[in-house]
């Protein structure tokens, strides 16, 4: 009975990820990011990746192609009129089957799955210094602010951590099949994000140094995980070579666009005060570990840490604490060295105190994570997330068949939830909003506008020359707190006295 125990434990923590996921997701095809992968993953389960969209053909206005591109996709350079995704398509790729067979829900099951599996995972790699720490290390995972934040939207940030930290696991195993498994589990890391590749050779570089194996072992070893890695290489390579005509671009621009050596030190400090904010000051053992653990253990997983933290150093610079999301991966590896070394010193005191003090850590970390994760609002992002398919269930609901939609923020949402063609005002020339219009509706067309109330200052000034921007007649509809439809049809008719009441929808 005792051989269960940990076990049980285990699927425990992975099932209370999945309830906290199922309770407070917000699986919703809103933001940039989540509309991408969700589109791209209908595109990959149609077979239809590419599909030209007649009006951008036909469209007069400068940059045509670009307002119809919505959110999370820029126009192909490969096929005119078509749109490709900004982000990488492993997550699409792995959702698509989901779709497939259990429609929505089953696609949006797949964050909250590989969220049980980044835990597991972490029990896995912890499991190699005791069964002990690696369940205070799973337990303290599933807590991290950062963790449930992200395993609650369709988002590619756990995926990807869930494939590094196994892939991490089975090369640190020691089991014949650990070097096949690692390079399986780290080509789909691979293809969920490209620039992560680094890490990879992290792992192989273990499996060609490890002393317990001999040289002939070793090099077997290596060049099975290898095998495995370059298979999802070609794949990704091939992948972007369709959508963006050349093999090493990628949707997010060229590197010189992303990347620069002066965002190295403004990132450093973001990364490092957000990482001991979210994982308390107590992350900072993990730096202890070559001297309290064995040291080759301790040397790759801090190497793995450093390497995905330098991925990131030269990237963007973010100003919300929520992009140490792009750390994810090194998160629970470093939650595993910081709690072995606890547990280490522990065990110097006397071996009946290791037990003791992972409770109490684990219990501490626990407590402060999730109530770090309420600070933030993690637990009402659904709630908050909500109006994006509230406001294209309205469109789908209250607009005619013809309708096409100027929006930016929604230009998602109108698309999956509300079937509505839409035009990305905020990519439109703002000389060409009256003539946008009348080209719409000579092409049978009715057009509205559907704006966030933060965007409706912005919409005024960019096309101050129109008077539809004025939006000085009643919208059609509101959409609590704070989306309204406009139709532009309807100021003329408001100007002659002849107003229609808003629909207010909670």
């Amino acid at each position: 009975m005792r051989r269960l125990i940990p076990g049980l434990a285990l699927a425990a923590v992975c099932a209370a990820v999945l309830v906290i996921a199922a309770r407070f997701g917000s699986f919703v095809a809103g933001g940039s990011d989540s509309y991408c992968y969700v589109h791209q993953a209908e595109r990959w389960a149609s077979g239809r990746l590419l599909v030209p969209e007649p009006l951008a053909l036909a469209a007069p206005w400068p940059d045509a192609p670009l307002t119809f591109a919505p959110a999370g996709h820029r126009p192909s350079p490969t096929i005119p009129g078509a749109i490709i995704p900004i982000c990488a398509s492993g997550l699409s790729i792995l959702m698509a089957p989901f779709l497939a067979v259990g429609g929505p829900t089953g696609m949006f099951l797949v964050i909250p799955l590989c969220g049980a599996a980044l835990v597991a995972g972490t029990y896995l790699l912890g499991r190699r210094l005791s069964t002990g720490v690696g369940l205070a290390a799973a337990v303290v995972t599933a807590a991290s602010p950062i963790v449930l934040y992200q395993v609650i939207q369709p988002m590619s940030d756990v995926p990807a951590a869930a494939f590094w930290v196994l892939a991490l696991a089975a090369a640190t195993s020691g089991d014949r099949r650990g070097p096949l498994l690692a390079g399986v589990c780290a080509g789909l890391a691979i293809l969920i994000r490209p620039n992560l590749l680094p890490v990879g050779f992290v792992c192989g570089v273990y499996l060609l140094a490890r002393p317990d194996r001999s040289w002939s072992g070793r090099g077997r070893d290596a060049a099975v995980y290898a095998a495995a890695c370059a298979v999802a290489c070609a794949a990704v390579l091939a992948i972007q070579q369709h959508f963006y005509g050349a093999p090493l671009a990628s949707g997010y621009g060229g590197l010189g666009e992303i990347f620069a050596a002066e965002n190295v030190m403004p990132n450093a400090s973001r990364y490092l005060t957000w990482l001991v904010q979210s994982q308390t000051p107590l992350v900072v053992l993990a730096l202890a570990a070559p001297f309290a653990l064995p040291r080759g253990f301790a040397g790759v997983c801090l190497a793995f840490c450093a390497v995905t933290l330098a991925a990131y150093l030269p990237y963007l610079v973010f100003e919300d604490w929520s992009y140490v999301r792009f750390l994810l991966p090194g998160i629970p590896v470093l939650i595993v060295l910081m709690l072995g070394t606890l547990a280490a010193a522990a065990h110097r005191a006397g071996a009946r105190w290791e037990p003791a003090a992972l409770a109490v850590a684990s219990a501490v970390l626990v407590v402060v994570g999730v109530r770090a994760a309420e600070a933030r609002q993690v637990f009402q992002l659904g709630s908050l997330e909500s109006v994006f398919a509230r406001s294209g269930d309205v469109v789908a609901s209250r607009l005619p068949g013809n309708a096409i939609v100027l929006t930016s923020r929604y230009s998602g949402s109108v698309r999956y939830y509300g079937g509505r063609r839409t035009i990305v005002w905020d990519a439109l020339d703002p000389a060409w909003l009256d003539r946008a219009l009348a080209f719409t509706r000579d092409r049978g067309f009715e057009p509205y506008f559907l704006l966030d109330s933060s965007e409706e200052e912005t919409f005024r000034q960019r096309f101050a020359g129109s008077v539809f921007a004025r939006l000085d007649w009643p919208p059609l509809v509101e959409i609590a707190p704070q989306v309204r439809v406009y139709r532009p049809a309807d100021r003329e008719r408001y100007l002659r006295g002849d107003a229609q009441p808003t629909e207010y929808v909670r």
